[in-house]
């Protein structure tokens, strides 16, 4: 009974000499009150100087962990964003030191993951050489925060620590021993984003579209000396190197869901292109049929004819070990299936019969559409093709719906607060009329691309 006694009186000793601000960080996490968490990570690094490093990135690394159910996407995403704010402000030589610290040496990846995101933010530190050693981090998770910073640093000495991170996560072995810690979302399917991250990262300081580790060493060997990724254009026309491409972007996704927009503006027909007005120009030599192959190239045109038509021959064109889902919305959200499924001849045949019998009518709720495309925690990739504006009202009149932009404000919210640390990878193709700014804004920040469809 002494013994336990005593253990006790150490115990509360111990928690007697913890500094209130621990104690109130703590019972906010406990209590999931949104408010106190953020109130208390704000005032941390100015109450306790260097120890609110570690107190910081351990309540995020808890909140992380609760399950998806447990606080609001939202909420979450405000925490994680509040506790990077804070602990990027400091100029205070030790606390980055700290900082630098939590990024190598904590225990769990969400507190390396936001002492990264807090550390690359802060000019006293040297971003590029912490993201080097990160690259190596044994979980996904940081590995993809890592490399994709290395990507956009133009850094000609980022490309074999990104390429040795691309071997490792095609490695089953490395696969396998990926670290958790965070909720089911983050870790489903995450060392598949860390080897995309790679791939594109090393896109783009090459200017090469390669899919494998084998394929970028040898090309590395056979053109080292060209290699400058100052000089590559970051939005120039890929090469279509998968054999897949859809409206000819490269096909890159290892779990994709396709998103088609089948609202009523999709029945539009598109202005013919140049190849088809001079073909148009030359005519038939016979009268009246010059009408006839008018009508028939403006019937290509149309919109939904083109994507069903580009959506099926990139389905038809799946292969590996991919997996996919097909998802067309409008009015409501349709799936062929309630999630991914594996490529066989019978799931593309499925896929391509369900894009085919598919009919444009009705409104565009793509915040709806997006929701369920990151629902499934597998996916990595997501194809969005439209030409509108999202609404839940429909076009009054020739300007846009009264709710869209509000609702393409609350689509990049909630975007951000639901893939901020899965970094799903979200592409956007645009038809005429499609909402540029919105859509190019989208893929920007969810590590994607747009195209105009033309």
């Amino acid at each position: 009974m002494r013994g336990w006694f005593s253990l006790l009186g150490i115990l509360l000793l111990t928690s007697l000499s913890l500094p209130a601000a621990d104690r109130e960080l703590r019972n906010a996490v406990k209590a999931g009150d949104t408010q106190a968490i953020i109130a208390r990570i704000l005032a941390l690094p100015g109450e306790i100087g260097d120890p609110a490093v570690a107190e910081i990135v351990s309540a995020v690394a808890e909140i992380e962990g609760l399950p998806g159910s447990a606080m609001h996407p939202l909420d979450r995403h405000r925490v994680f964003s509040t506790a990077v704010r804070a602990l990027s402000r400091s100029p205070s030589p030790s606390f980055h030191l700290a900082l630098q610290h939590a990024v190598t040496r904590s225990n769990k990846w969400p507190s390396r993951a936001v002492a990264l995101e807090a550390a690359i933010q802060m000019p006293a530190i040297d971003a590029i050489s912490l993201c080097l050693e990160a690259s190596t981090d044994p979980s996904p998770q940081v590995t993809a925060i890592a490399v994709g910073i290395l990507g956009r640093s133009k850094s000609v000495l980022a490309i074999d620590p990104v390429l040795l991170a691309m071997k490792r996560w095609e490695i089953p072995g490395t696969r396998q021993k990926a670290l958790n810690g965070g909720r089911k979302e983050l870790s489903v399917g995450a060392e598949d984003r860390a080897w995309l991250a790679c791939r594109d990262a090393l896109d783009r300081l090459t200017g090469e579209s390669l899919h494998s580790f084998q394929q970028y060493r040898t090309w590395l060997r056979a053109h080292r000396g060209e290699v400058d990724p100052a000089n590559v254009d970051p939005n120039r026309r890929r090469t279509n190197r998968t054999g897949l491409g859809l409206f000819g972007l490269d096909l890159t996704g290892k779990n994709i869901v396709f998103l088609l927009d089948v609202s009523g503006s999709m029945m539009a027909s598109d202005p013919l292109s140049k190849e088809d007005l001079e073909r148009l120009q030359r005519g038939t030599g016979v009268a009246g049929k010059e009408t006839d192959l008018a009508r028939e190239m403006m019937e290509k045109r149309r919109r939904i004819r083109r994507a069903k038509r580009e959506l099926r021959t990139v389905i038809e064109g799946l292969g590996g070990d991919r997996t996919f889902n097909v998802v067309a919305f409008s009015t409501d959200v349709t799936p062929w299936k309630p999630s991914l499924v594996k490529i066989t001849r019978e799931s593309r045949a499925s896929a391509s019969t369900f894009v085919s019998a598919i009919q444009a009518s009705g409104i565009t709720v793509t915040d709806e559409a997006l929701l369920f495309g990151l629902t499934d925690p597998r996916v990595d990739t997501i194809y969005l093709i439209t030409d509108g504006a999202p609404t839940h009202i429909g076009m009054q009149g020739a300007e846009l719906p009264p709710d869209s932009r509000e609702l393409m404000s609350k689509i990049l919210a909630d975007t951000r607060a639901r893939n901020y640390l899965r970094g799903v990878r979200i592409f956007t193709l645009g038809f005429e009329d499609a909402e540029e700014d919105f859509l190019k804004k989208l893929a920007d920040e969810n590590q994607g691309r747009y195209l105009r469809i033309r």
